[in-house]
C-alpha cells in the first residue's frame, strides 16, 4: 500500500475514534447534569423540610414558655381579683414579683408618706394595697420607693397603723389581637406595658369555671381558668388548666 494511502487510513481511524469519544463524553456530561440537578433538588427539598421543622420547634418552644408565664401569673390571682373574663381576654390583679413590706409608724389622715421597713424596688405609678384589721386601702405611688418611705399620690383619708401590711398590686391583661399584617398574636400587658407573648397563632380561647365545674355568673366566682392556643401552620395545640389560689 502506498505510504500516502496508509497515512490517510490512519487519520480516518483516529478521527473516527475521536468522534466516538466526544459523543460518549457528551452523554456522560448530560447524565452527570441530570444527576447533579436531581441531587440539588433533593438538597433543596431537605433544606426546606429542615427549616420548616426548625420553625415548628421554635413555635412549640415559644408556646410552651409563653403559657408557663401565663400560668404562673394567673395562679397568683385570687378569687375576686379578676376584672375581665371573656373568650379572648382575661384581666386580673396580682403581686407578680412578691414585693411586700410593713408600715413602721402610724400614718395620720392627710399624710402622703408611709414609713416602711423597705421601700426599694417599688416603682412610681404602681398600685399598692395596705391592709390591717381586716381592712385594705388601695393607693398609688407618686414616686419610686425609698429605703424607708413610700410616697402616695393623694393624702390619706384614713389613718394607717404601725404594723399594717403593704404589698404591690400589678394590673395584668392577657388578650389576643391582630397586628397590622393581620397576624393573630397572644399579648401580655402589665401595668399598661404590652408585649407579644406568643406570635403567629390561629386562635387563643379562654374559658372559666366555678368551684362546681359550672360556667360562673360573674368574675368573682371563677376558680379555674382554661386557656387553649392553636398555632398557625400544622396546627400545634396546647391547653393549660389553671386553678386560682383560695
Amino acid at each position: 500500500m502506498p505510504i500516502g494511502q496508509e497515512t490517510r487510513g490512519r487519520q480516518q481511524r483516529v478521527w473516527a475514534e475521536t468522534g466516538t469519544s466526544l459523543i460518549e463524553l457528551m452523554f456522560a456530561m448530560a447524565a452527570g447534569l441530570v444527576v447533579l440537578g436531581a441531587t440539588l433538588q433533593a438538597l433543596s427539598y431537605f433544606q426546606q423540610q429542615f427549616m420548616k421543622q426548625q420553625r415548628e420547634v421554635a413555635q412549640q418552644q415559644d408556646l410552651r414558655l409563653g403559657l408557663e408565664v401565663l400560668e404562673q401569673e394567673i395562679r397568683l390571682a385570687r378569687p375576686g381579683s379578676l376584672a375581665i373574663v371573656t373568650s379572648d381576654s382575661v384581666e386580673f390583679s396580682a403581686n407578680l414579683h412578691g414585693l411586700s413590706t410593713t408600715v413602721t409608724a402610724t400614718a395620720a389622715v392627710g399624710q402622703t408618706a408611709l414609713s416602711v421597713e423597705d421601700g426599694r424596688g417599688w416603682d412610681d405609678r404602681k398600685t399598692i394595697v395596705v391592709c390591717w384589721a381586716e381592712r385594705c386601702e388601695r393607693l398609688t405611688l407618686v414616686r419610686d420607693g425609698q429605703r424607708r418611705v413610700l410616697t402616695v399620690t393623694q393624702p390619706l383619708a384614713t389613718a394607717i397603723p404601725s404594723g399594717a401590711f403593704v404589698s404591690l398590686l400589678n394590673h395584668v391583661h392577657y388578650y389576643s389581637r391582630q397586628d397590622e399584617r393581620g397576624v393573630l398574636r397572644l399579648l401580655r400587658q402589665v401595668d399598661g406595658g404590652a408585649s407579644v407573648l406568643v406570635g403567629d397563632i390561629r386562635e387563643a380561647r379562654f374559658s372559666y369555671w366555678d368551684e362546681n365545674g359550672q360556667v360562673p355568673t360573674q368574675p368573682a366566682f371563677v376558680r379555674l381558668v382554661v386557656i387553649e392556643v392553636m398555632m398557625s401552620g400544622r396546627g400545634i395545640r396546647a391547653v393549660r388548666k389553671i386553678s386560682l389560689r383560695t
